[in-house]
């Protein structure tokens, strides 16, 4: 019999990764006197100490009183200030331990009593800190006295330290005064700011001079107040910068660079010159006043494009977000809609659209479904109402794909459309192998041409299309789909398609379509491959009897004679009919006025049509008859 394992006796290392996923008051909790061998192995582990926000006094002093013995273990910090209704926690523990082993260090502060004295004494003793991330929120930030101390401390690691974050409120001018950047930190995020208008966003090239050997940086730019009302030219400098005495800081590979206060556009470009091996730039700026003079300059793609291809030649990746602040106007909402039009090269279709305003290409062109691996987004100021934002779109194209789209709407974008274009490939060869038999091959057909068109009607407002084309690359083994979309379409009445499919007996002999070819009054035929064959004209008016409009392309001209006469002998509401032919005959032609008028009349006995109308014309390879 097999003798089962217990807990304790588990190997070492199976702890110790156990370990690894656990914070300290969780393993304290846990594992503390369970016995000899437990408490061994917790003299061996390191510690992940985490005080959350919501840690209430009694757990930090149970923490606390267990860091007495393990407190060399702990290799990283993560503190809230402030929990639950006390404060200063982070000042207590490191008043009470001596963290001689710390690694990594996250400090954040959220309230304005908060003092930082006991923690920097401690962290001028840190000599293997490797990473140190300070936070302070931005509506209380440090006292000035911790400030003017911190970050000097911060920044006096010169042995081990390779990261470095100080996000509080720092004014510029005093950083400068006594910052010095350790040779071996090679990322650093720093919020400089100030108040009022001593903060000028050109202080970041005084900044940036001093990070020789930073690889990654990011450098928030604050007035203190993010949207303060400051005037422009107060902060703009009166002499232009000399580019040439600009320092080249070539280790530097990633820049971000957030915005929180007044900004030149122009002034980027001489930034970025100080960094001519950039590779990754991520831009972000906030703007409360849309009539301010610089913020139309953002959004010149033009001036973009100029200006980061000759400041940073070696840019791979550039990424922006630009947040513009307005007032909200009676009636005035916006949408934004981006999707995947080529899911091989990753082209994107962005389209925004205003209820007043309206300004790109009104033939769309999309692709079915649209929601491959989440490709589809949309945002909206009137999410029950989008289709107001298409009322004006009455023509669209779509690529049904065989991708499986991962939405449903409440009701289709487009629900004024007339005109739909509709593409698809032929079927994929697994599908007639992986089926066992016909029978099953043609269910799982009839289930994925069922799945498209539920998909087509998430966009298109089927019931509205009166004409619906059915592309070049409709391929007639997709003849399902083409029955089912038009069974779809309810109020169809004009059909442009591919005369291998329209000639298909599947598709022409399909007993679902027979009602709605019966209120077809318009039917081109597009040649791909085939002509049309003359000698199913009488099954084609016989299952289109209310024709008024009819083109079709044929092989020689004298295809042409047989498709008239049964054209014109039936179809008592033809009004226009046009073919193509290819070859010519030296046939005489039959198609006279008299002739024309003869068959007509034999349709209408009482002559209740207008004579006058009748024209025909046989030119370059194409016959026109006009009726009426």
């Amino acid at each position: 019999m097999d003798k089962n394992t217990k807990f304790e006796d588990l190997p070492n290392e199976i702890f110790f990764e156990i370990f690894d996923h656990l914070d300290a008051f969780e393993i304290f909790t846990g594992f503390t006197l369970l016995n000899k061998r437990m408490s061994s192995i917790l003299q061996l582990i390191p510690l992940h100490l985490v005080i959350s926000s919501n840690y209430s006094r009694r757990q930090v002093n149970f923490i606390s009183s267990h860091l007495t013995f393990h407190a060399q273990q702990v290799i990283s910090i993560q503190i809230y200030d402030k929990i639950c209704a006390y404060s200063s926690i982070m000042n207590l523990l490191f008043y009470r331990h001596n963290f001689i082993n710390l690694k990594s260090c996250t400090l954040i502060a959220n309230t304005f009593s908060t003092q930082h004295e006991n923690v920097i004494k401690r962290i001028k003793t840190l000599n293997k800190l490797v990473t140190s991330t300070n936070h302070a929120s931005k509506s209380y930030g440090l006292y000035e006295t911790d400030e003017q101390t911190l970050t000097p401390t911060m920044l006096m690691q010169q042995l081990s330290i390779r990261s470095i974050e100080l996000n509080y409120i720092s004014t510029y001018w005093k950083i400068l005064n006594y910052i010095s950047i350790p040779s071996n930190l090679v990322s650093f995020k720093l919020c400089i700011s100030g108040f009022g208008l001593k903060t000028s966003v050109y202080s970041i090239l005084s900044f940036v001079r001093l990070c020789h050997t930073i690889r990654y940086l990011s450098i928030t730019v604050s007035n203190g107040n993010q949207f303060a009302n400051i005037d422009i030219d107060l902060l703009l400098p009166r002499d232009p910068i000399n580019e040439d005495n600009l320092v080249i800081l070539p280790h530097i590979k990633y820049f971000n660079l957030d915005i929180l206060s007044t900004w030149k556009s122009l002034s980027i470009g001489s930034i970025l010159i100080c960094m001519p091996n950039l590779m990754h730039f991520y831009f972000h700026i906030v703007i409360q006043k849309t009539n301010c003079p610089f913020s139309r300059n953002l959004l010149y793609a033009d001036k973009w494009r100029t200006m980061l291809e000759y400041n940073a030649p070696h840019l791979s990746k550039f990424e922006f977000d630009i947040r513009i602040y307005t007032k909200k106007y009676v009636n005035w909402n916006i949408i934004i809609d981006r999707w995947i039009c080529n899911n091989q090269s990753r082209d994107v279709f962005v389209m925004l659209r205003t209820l007043n305003y309206r300004k790109y290409k009104t033939n769309l062109f999309m692709k079915i479904p649209v929601i491959n691996i989440g490709a589809f987004t949309r945002w909206s100021t009137a999410p029950n109402n989008h289709h107001l934002f298409y009322s004006d779109i009455e023509k669209v194209s779509i690529l049904i794909t065989e991708e499986t789209p991962l939405i449903t709407l409440a009701s289709p974008c487009f629900q004024q459309i007339k005109h739909l274009i509709v593409e698809i490939s032929t079927i994929d060869p697994s599908m007639w192998i992986t089926a066992p038999n016909i029978d099953e091959c043609n269910k799982k057909l009839d289930n994925i041409v069922k799945q498209n068109v539920s998909y087509l009607s998430y966009f298109v407002q089927l019931s509205n299309v009166s004409q619906i084309e059915f592309g070049s690359t409709f391929d007639i083994s997709r003849w399902r789909d083409a029955q089912f979309i038009l069974q779809g379409c309810s109020n169809i009445i004009h059909l442009i398609i591919r005369t291998e499919l329209l000639v298909s007996s599947e598709f022409i002999n399909s007993t679902y379509l027979i009602p709605i070819f019966k209120q077809i009054k318009s039917i081109k035929s597009i040649n791909k491959s085939i002509y049309f064959p003359s000698n199913l004209t009488l099954k084609l008016v016989q299952r289109f009897p209310l024709l008024t409009h009819s083109e079709l392309q044929v092989y020689s001209f004298d295809d042409c004679t047989s498709i008239i006469e049964i054209f014109l002998s039936w179809l008592k509401n033809l009004s226009y009919l046009k073919i193509k032919y290819d070859r010519d005959t030296l046939r005489y032609n039959p198609f006279s006025y008299d002739y024309i008028l003869e068959k007509r009349r034999q349709i209408y006995t009482n002559n209740s049509f207008h004579q006058e109308m009748i024209d025909m014309k046989n030119h370059k390879g194409t016959i026109e008859i006009w009726l009426s």
